[in-house]
């Protein structure tokens, strides 16, 4: 098998609050934040250049190193405390813990999440309230695949991940199997490449992309859909509110976590 490669930079981060928002707002999730004796460290895997100069000039990260990668570099192993992401749900990469909890073997990856971020936790606690057992579920912008893998826990029928990025295909794809539950991954811009209605559609994006998809939600939706979105920032709540409601949506539910917002919505 062809061993695939890319770009590897190590920026200085200054800020890796401002760091981590200017790459999720790009909707870019190959990073990682490291902090170090040394400071506050970057890594991001890309190829395409214009993205370190938004960091460089935006931001003032200064490159310290640049490599070419291999992919079993991809996927190097941080260390990782077990975490609960919703009630019962427990995050472990090291050993099992007690056995009346539902466990998800995920090892963080220097690529993608893990669901220790609060936006994630978000979507992941709401599922936890609305999923039903047998419902088929959609997760737009899937990473690592981690709400993909909690909705089978929750006892989803049918679960379609959905990513436009080809290595988070395989990343998906690999963590689905470690946890032995079965999801159709598939690559797809939002929902180019998705067919069919679905009782419960998950998509932890980012304030412009979450718009962009409910523009086309009505796509996938039956009449008692639910829909959860996240990975949007509290002061855009209105924004959001304002505009599922041109959309046919209303808010059956907000959450907030560290600063950001979640959204529970349904059909008018």
């Amino acid at each position: 098998m062809k061993t695939r490669s890319v770009t590897e930079w190590l920026l200085t981060c200054p800020d890796p609050e401002e760091v981590e928002n200017l790459l999720l707002g790009l909707n870019f999730l190959n990073f990682a934040i490291e902090s170090t004796d040394d400071g506050n460290f970057a890594r991001v895997y890309t190829d395409d250049e214009t993205i370190i100069d938004e960091l460089c000039q935006r931001l003032g990260c200064e490159l310290v190193q640049k490599r070419i990668s291999q992919e079993r570099d991809w996927f190097k192993y941080l260390q990782l405390k077990p975490f609960e992401i919703a009630p019962g749900i427990w995050i472990d990469p090291t050993h099992k813990l007690r056995k009346d909890a539902i466990i998800i073997k995920m090892k963080p990856s220097v690529a993608f999440g893990t669901g220790d971020h609060p936006t994630t936790k978000l979507v992941a606690r709401l599922m936890y309230n609305y999923l039903k057992s047998g419902d088929r579920v959609l997760d737009v912008g899937c990473g690592t695949g981690i709400l993909s893998i909690v909705a089978k826990k929750l006892g989803a029928r049918k679960v379609i991940a959905v990513d436009n990025d080809p290595v988070a295909v395989e990343i998906a794809s690999k963590f689905s199997r470690i946890n032995r539950v079965k999801i159709e991954v598939k690559l797809s811009d939002l929902l180019e490449n998705v067919d069919g209605k679905f009782d419960l559609i998950v998509a932890n994006l980012t304030t412009d992309l979450v718009l962009k998809l409910l523009e086309r939600i009505e796509k996938v939706m039956h009449n008692h859909s639910v829909v959860i979105v996240s990975g949007i920032f509290a002061i855009d709540t209105e924004r959001v509110s304002t505009f599922a409601l041109q959309r046919g949506l209303k808010i059956d539910e907000e959450a907030e976590l560290e600063g950001w917002k979640a959204f529970v919505m349904k059909k008018c």
